[in-house]
């Protein structure tokens, strides 16, 4: 099917076709501007492993060096009080001084308080954080949660293998298949002066 168009409308029709390229002053209109360019698309990462607590600060002597969350507790037992009678502390948030006897020697993610007769493991709570693990024979202040656990042989197998002090290790002196453990949400540790 053809169109016909009158001699009249032929020049209105090629005009309209060739006025949008035409500028207000009769130049060529510039060339537009070019598309940026498309980027791939991401491709999704592979899940990332939980990352390792930044390298502890050392612990100085004669001042507090303070690792993972604030204290919320002011009031702290001794060591003697709280590895004495473990079991009316259970889950139970206490604050307790002593003095740690080893730490975990790969990341600093363990301790073990001491009163110099009995010793109890601290666990940093979800590998939140770690502390110097030159810290063995420091004063040091913990907050966190007292739990008690079944002894688990393998769990106690990779303890010493990051041990420096196994003699020391909590679960070598349980008196039966109970061990009690501190998940700390805080630590502060000082060292001896000298």
């Amino acid at each position: 099917m053809a169109i016909q168009c009158s001699e009249m409308e032929v020049p209105l029709i090629a005009s309209l076709l060739i006025l949008p390229f035409l500028g207000c002053d009769s130049e060529p209109a510039a060339p537009a501007a070019e598309a940026p360019a498309l980027e791939a698309p991401a491709v999704p990462a592979e899940p990332a492993e939980p990352a390792a607590p930044a390298a502890p600060a050392e612990a100085k002597a004669g001042e507090w060096t303070h690792y993972g969350s604030e204290f919320t507790l002011s009031d702290a037992l001794t060591a003697a009080e709280l590895l004495g009678e473990p079991a009316k502390y259970v889950d139970q948030n206490v604050l307790v001084e002593g003095r740690v006897t080893d730490v975990c020697q790969k990341a600093g993610c363990w301790m073990v308080i001491t009163d110099d007769t009995t010793t109890m493991r601290v666990l940093m709570k979800d590998h939140g954080f770690a502390v110097d693990k030159g810290g063995t024979g420091a004063t040091c202040r913990i907050e966190g949660t007292l739990v008690a656990k079944e002894i688990d042989p393998e769990f106690v197998a990779h303890l010493e293998s990051e041990s420096q002090n196994t003699a020391d290790m909590p679960e070598k002196q349980a008196t039966g298949n109970t061990v009690y453990e501190l998940n700390a949400t805080g630590v502060a540790m000082m060292k001896a002066e000298g």
